[in-house]
């Protein structure tokens, strides 16, 4: 791939991260309104889309094939898209 593309991805990785742990950290009540409405698998999703977005972003490579797809914008981009969608819902 080439290096300006990987910068670009690593940028939008951790833009999108940042952006879900202010809105989770600081606007918890987008999430739910009260504690018991918190839909915790699509927060779980959520959640690891955006650790997996940090790990990208931040230029970790591992070794271990299985775990290089999953810190890759493959996974880590639906992976908040779906839990951010289905939340807003």
């Amino acid at each position: 791939m080439a290096k300006g593309v990987v910068i670009i991805t690593r940028f939008i990785s951790i833009v999108a991260a940042l952006a879900v742990t202010v809105a989770v950290v600081c606007f918890p009540r987008l999430v739910a309104i009260d504690m018991h409405a918190v839909p915790h698998g699509w927060l779980v999703c959520l959640l690891l889309g955006m650790s997996f977005a940090y790990v990208h972003g931040f230029g970790f490579i591992p070794e271990n094939k299985t775990l290089k797809i999953l810190f890759s914008p493959l996974v880590a981009w639906p992976l908040m898209i779906v839990g951010a969608t289905m939340i807003a819902l």
